[in-house]
Parts: structure tokens; sequence; C-alpha cells
């Protein structure tokens, strides 16, 4: 009787070792409209910034800086990793990239950008907003 009860301690413990399996389907962790602000030192700039996240984690959103405002497009992956444009009227568009961070109910990132073929560094911190509400439950660190 002993030898089945370590056999059926060992076939639990390999059932319950399966990973999350295909997690493809799953709504992004990002998901939610998020308002807050942007800043960058190494370009002394910054303004407001809105995020609508989509179940896929694609965005859509504004971003205004000191001179002037524009739309931004694009990804966040599961794993945390933003990709995306902003284009201005004037100045350039922003080529985006970097790693995003929930934690306690906002939506934060430490990110690269590329105007006119010079890279600065920048981030994000937002807040749940715009009618909808973000994740707010989740807590933790994702990175890209």
């Amino acid at each position: 009787m002993r030898k089945y009860g370590l056999v059926a301690i060992l076939a639990g413990l390999v059932v319950g070792c399966g990973g999350a399996g295909d997690t493809s389907h799953l709504s992004s962790l990002y998901q939610g409209s998020w308002t807050g602000s942007w800043s960058s030192s190494d370009a002394n700039d910054g303004g407001a910034v809105t995020l609508i996240v989509t179940a896929d984690g694609s965005f859509t959103g504004t971003i205004a800086n000191k001179f002037t405002s524009g739309s931004l497009g694009g990804q966040i992956d599961k794993n945390g990793h933003l990709t995306g444009i902003g284009s201005f009227t004037a100045g350039g568009n922003m080529i985006i990239g970097g790693a995003v961070t929930m934690s306690s109910g906002r939506l934060s990132s430490n990110f690269s950008y590329v105007v006119n073929g010079i890279q600065y560094g920048g981030s994000f911190d937002c807040g749940a907003g715009g009618g909808s509400t973000g994740s707010t439950g989740s807590t933790g660190t994702t990175g890209g």
C-alpha cells in the first residue's frame, strides 16, 4: 500500500508542475484606460500621456510635450515589452521601446525613444482613467 501512496504523490507533483500552458488567449494584463505624465531629463521635455490598451495588448493614445501634442500607437506584449510610435505634426516622430511595470494599480515604464536620429531616455507613470478601469488588482514587475 505504501508503494501506491508514493506513486500517487509523485503523479500529483508531475501533473501540478505542468505550468500555465498556452496563455496567448488571455486578455492583456495591461488592458484599460491610463492617464498620466511622461518626462525625459535627457531631452528636458515631458507632458501628458494617455493610453488605451486593448485585450490583445495593442494601444492607442495621445502624448504632449512642451511644444505640441500627437498620437500614440503600438503594442505591449505579454512580457511587458512596449514598442510604439508617437506621431507629432511638428518636430518628428518618436520611435519608442522599453519595459512596462504594473504596481499598485499604476502602469509605468522606463523607455528609450528616438527623434530625428537622436536617442533619449524617458519614463511615464499612469493611473487608471478615462472612464474605464485598468488592471488595478495586479502587483509586480514585468520586464522586457
